[in-house]
């Protein structure tokens, strides 16, 4: 049953409420209802900033929802960097008002994986390039060797305009995929670990900062010479084998980065 700060909001809208098939009459998505309202509650106080959010369980027994609507609830709230998550914490509230920039916060793997789980790519071009001196020494190859490139933008929520531009280069071992990028619902490193049985052991990044230039700055709908934070991460794979390097430039107004250290 929903909570009676939902049906309120109901009753003021107008006769609307939500069908057992997962969402509001008019055919709104359960979980977005779901997110609404954890939304107006954090706007209005309801739940404060520092505070947590209840339980993913005693969410599920609020709404009648089950886990994976809850989570993609809570993964909306996450997106508009009003909440974060924590293993072993809970869900906290970071800010009464979403963000229109990524909030990446990380103490684990795992959180990077849920993080690029998050984020929609959308691709634009796919081909084949060979490693120039430069490229291959980001790559960590031999010159003249041949890598997948994928030239991709990255979306925010439900928002049209890109957050960041990214370019991804597969080894050559896993090339194969390519056609397979477009459709797919995974990030790049799980399509590879379900495509190859090649799983992903660590992650390398890198941070540095430069001026989002030409081509990328439309893309971007930014002003030439914008400051750009630039990610660049390398996948290794069984054996130390480089599997995947990924290159992000995000405008330094659209992203924020958090990490968490402690101490043992």
């Amino acid at each position: 049953m929903l909570e009676t700060a939902v049906r309120k909001n109901r009753a003021s809208a107008g006769p609307r409420r939500l069908r057992q098939a997962g969402g509001d009459e008019d055919g709104t998505p359960l979980y977005r209802v779901i997110y609404k309202d954890l939304e107006q509650g954090i706007k209005t106080g309801r739940y404060p900033v520092m505070s947590l959010l209840p339980t993913e369980h005693a969410l599920c027994a609020r709404y009648g929802a089950s886990r994976h609507t809850i989570r993609e609830a809570i993964r909306m709230l996450t997106e508009a960097g009003m909440v974060s998550r924590r293993r072993g914490v809970g869900t906290r509230v970071e800010a009464d008002m979403p963000e229109t920039r990524y909030t990446q916060q990380i103490s684990e793997l795992a959180d990077l994986f849920q993080y690029i789980s998050n984020a929609t790519l959308q691709v634009r071009a796919l081909e084949t390039v060979t490693a120039s001196d430069g490229l291959a020494g980001i790559l960590g190859c031999e010159r003249g060797q041949a890598w997948l490139h994928i030239d991709a933008i990255k979306l925010l929520g439900d928002k049209e305009a890109p957050v960041a531009a990214a370019s991804a280069y597969v080894h050559p071992d896993y090339s194969a995929l390519g056609p397979e990028v477009v459709t797919a619902q995974l990030p790049l490193s799980q399509l590879i670990e379900q495509r190859y049985s090649q799983k992903i052991r660590k992650v390398n990044q890198v941070f540095s900062a430069a001026p989002i230039k030409g081509a990328m700055a439309r893309t971007l709908q930014v002003t030439a010479g914008t400051a750009g934070l630039v990610i660049t991460r390398r996948y290794y794979g069984t054996r130390n084998k480089l599997v995947l390097v990924t290159v992000t430039t995000f405008p330094y107004q659209k992203m924020k980065y958090s990490m968490w250290l402690s101490f043992r």
